[in-house]
């Protein structure tokens, strides 16, 4: 299996246990299958986002706790290849209209690369600061996001194109 980790928000020490983690969590996958997992360590959690051969894995996030690394990417394994013909499920209409997806665009603090950051909103929703890496540098900036889904960890960011 082609398993790329990048891992970033945490010590030195950490790194080695960190991707052992993510390789038990991809143990039992077919060995030509091509992965790449980003972990950032967030406050006291991690967050996550899985990229695999099919749809259903592209951009697929996560927040895990630190002590469930291994589970939380199982879990997330699963979950995508049990839904993957069911479509993505609508975020809580807390602000009375429809649901929808929206993308964001900033430039990194760090290395000044764009990102986008994609999450659902509903309008009317109030907007919290959440943690988002860069894709390119995995700085961690900090950028407003519907609240439903930063309470959650439901974004996700990518380059902008």
């Amino acid at each position: 299996m082609s398993l790329k980790i990048m891992i970033a928000g945490c010590a030195k020490e950490e790194k080695d246990e960190v991707g052992s983690s993510v390789k038990k969590a991809f143990a039992d996958r077919p060995a030509d299958e091509p992965w790449s997992v980003s972990v950032v360590k967030i406050a006291s959690q991690w967050s996550v986002e899985i990229n695999g051969p099919e749809a259903r894995y592209k951009g697929l996030s996560l927040v895990a706790p630190l002590g469930d690394l291994t589970g939380s990417l199982r879990k997330a394994i699963a979950g995508a290849s049990n839904h993957a013909a069911a479509p993505p499920a609508a975020a809580p209409n807390r602000g009375g209209g429809p649901v929808g997806e929206k993308k964001d665009r900033y430039d990194c603090e760090g290395c000044s690369a764009p990102f986008e950051v994609i999450y659902n909103t509903a309008p009317g929703e109030r907007q919290d600061v959440c943690p988002v890496a860069c894709p390119q540098c995995w700085h961690v900036n900090h950028v407003p996001i519907a609240e439903g889904a930063g309470a959650t960890g439901d974004y996700r960011a990518r380059a902008a194109s």
